[in-house]
């Protein structure tokens, strides 16, 4: 609808489209769908988990002893019988997914569902969707992120990367609750002190206190640092190929430079912010540029750091507007995820939950979500600074309903 002629306001521009969203307006972009996972029979279910874990239905190793064989299958029980220590094995002994209630099939359905979501799916419309209890949703989505952070998250990358931090958490919100925001109604601004002409008499002000002059202890407790590092693809328009991740209280500079040499090769070159906590990258790697956001958001040459820029308003809209509650002993777990999102953004439907069941299945049994329920907690949060104390907000260990009255 156009604005009146007499109107003097002019209408919103549309927004552009990017390469992103023209990839999910093809047709390679939907390569497999519910009604795909709808057809297949418990059976096929496994055996396609076994290709995704072992590269093969016919020959694994053994979840016990290791051997490499073509062991027994059995197709009543869907599993197989060790050729060596006769023990039998399922495709999710020793994974994740071990000891699970659920089918397969629905444990399929419920990934697919939850690898679909542009910015996240929160466990309560998964267990809305699937009508399971919110305590087996929530679990089996913490398990796919625990995969994430300890199959995604790791590893060295060289090349071009960008670099650039985030408040995720805790700022600033105290001061702001419950009191309006905007308009300007307030008193009119007084002059500063030191910016006035001394009286007869009157010993001339200093100058001013910098205005982050002791920021770090201004800041909440609970205030915490998203910083990512994101790896240009070498095509142009390619976008943003890897993704590491990492969470801190401040952006100093021992945080940033654990990060960058914890995932970056001496031989990258970084791209950031002018910020003063990355002096030392110049002479850690071979080439740092930086940009002044007050200036541009580029420079020529390509010197910028977008596409880290883009992953932080990926995470802003999956914290405030997806999972809302996230607490920061487990904002590690859920920033890995939207790296993870942000990473196979163009692949196709089939093709992303084949990478999810892969990297998640391959990290062994589940360290922080096996008897969650029952009280077993991560005792840590993850943390550049290193690994901090953080308790548990579930039901505490050795709970039990109280009887009805």
């Amino acid at each position: 609808m156009s604005a009146p002629a007499s109107s003097p306001f002019k209408p919103l521009p549309i927004r552009k489209r990017t390469g992103t969203a023209a990839f999910h307006l093809s047709k390679k972009a939907v390569d497999f769908g519910q009604e795909d996972l709808a057809k297949l029979s418990e059976k096929q279910a496994v055996l396609l988990l076994a290709e995704l874990t072992w590269g093969s239905t016919t020959e694994m190793p053994c979840a016990h002893c290791g051997t490499v064989d073509t062991h027994y299958f059995s197709v009543k029980e869907l599993r197989w019988k060790c050729k060596c220590c006769g023990k039998r094995f399922s495709v999710t002994s020793g994974t994740v997914l071990a000891d699970h209630k659920l089918s397969l099939k629905k444990i399929l359905c419920m990934a697919f569902t939850w690898a679909n979501g542009a910015s996240g799916l929160p466990a309560l419309q998964l267990r809305r969707e699937w009508n399971v209890a919110y305590g087996t949703a929530f679990t089996l989505v913490q398990k796919l992120r625990e995969g994430l952070v300890r199959g995604f998250n790791v590893g060295l990358l060289a090349g071009v990367h960008e670099m650039d931090g985030m408040d995720i958490n805790g700022r600033r919100y105290r001061e702001k609750r419950g009191k309006p925001l905007g308009g300007k109604s307030g008193p009119t601004p007084k002059i500063p002190s030191f910016l006035l002409k001394p009286k007869p008499g009157e010993e001339p002000h200093g100058p001013p206190t910098p205005p982050k002059w002791g920021k770090a202890s201004k800041q909440p407790v609970d205030r915490r640092l998203v910083l990512a590092m994101v790896q240009r693809g070498q095509s142009l328009g390619l976008g943003a190929v890897s993704t590491r991740i990492g969470i801190a209280k401040t952006e100093s500079g021992a945080t940033v430079t654990t990060m960058a040499m914890r995932h970056a090769s001496a031989e990258s070159a970084f791209m950031t912010d002018e910020d003063p906590s990355y002096a030392s990258f110049g002479t850690l790697f071979a080439k740092h540029d930086t940009i002044n956001h007050s200036e541009s958001y580029s420079r020529p040459g390509g010197i910028s750091n977008n596409l880290a820029e883009s992953l932080n308003a990926r995470m802003r809209r999956g914290a405030e507007g997806v999972y809302l509650n996230q607490s920061n002993k487990y904002t590690h777990d859920y920033s890995c995820e939207q790296a993870w999102r942000q990473d196979t953004r163009k692949l196709s439907t089939g093709k992303k939950l084949r990478h999810l069941l892969r990297v998640a299945l391959s990290v062994g049994l589940s360290k922080w979500w096996r008897g969650y329920y029952q009280g077993v907690h991560r005792d840590h949060e993850m943390l550049l600074e290193g690994n901090a104390p953080a308790k548990g907000r579930g039901r505490p260990e050795g709970w039990k309903p109280k009887p009805p009255r």
